[in-house]
């Protein structure tokens, strides 16, 4: 079983799922900078414009606030859209996604892109490591 984590909010625990059933491969994708490059993470770098750079800013301080926060997350200024739009363009995704038999979105900000790569696909999404952990033990008891 392939499992891909998908995170945009930074470092990936070492066993965020546990002990894994023999045969069982954690790939990453993760935000280029957050996470240490290795052969089964992909980093996928974030634009640097003047717009994403203001776009940071607004995502910042807009966490002082519910009714900021909410604005931002409804408009293309969020940080989950944001990180949808790098990995949509990003064409090693593809490839990357090949063999995943589970989507797991590791944080808030990924589960927009984690969303829509399993609706481009048939692989099954969960969010959070204790949801895909109870993936993984109803597959491991089939």
């Amino acid at each position: 079983m392939n499992i891909v984590v998908i995170t945009a909010g930074g470092l990936i625990p070492e066993e965020p799922l546990g002990v894994l059933p023999a045969g069982t491969a954690v790939r990453r994708v993760a935000v280029s900078g957050l996470e240490r490059p290795g052969p089964d993470t992909l980093l996928i770098p974030l634009p640097d414009g003047l717009i994403a750079r203001w776009a940071r800013v607004v995502n910042t301080r807009a966490r002082r606030s519910v009714v900021l926060r909410m604005l931002v997350r409804i408009s293309p200024l969020d940080a989950g859209a944001s990180f949808w739009r790098a990995v949509r363009r990003d064409a090693r995704v593809a490839a990357f996604m090949d063999q995943a038999d589970l989507l797991v979105a590791a944080d808030r900000d990924a589960n927009y892109a984690c969303w829509h790569l399993a609706r481009k696909t048939t692989i099954p999404a969960v969010s959070g490591y204790s949801a895909a952990k109870k993936e993984l033990q109803r597959r491991t008891a089939e």
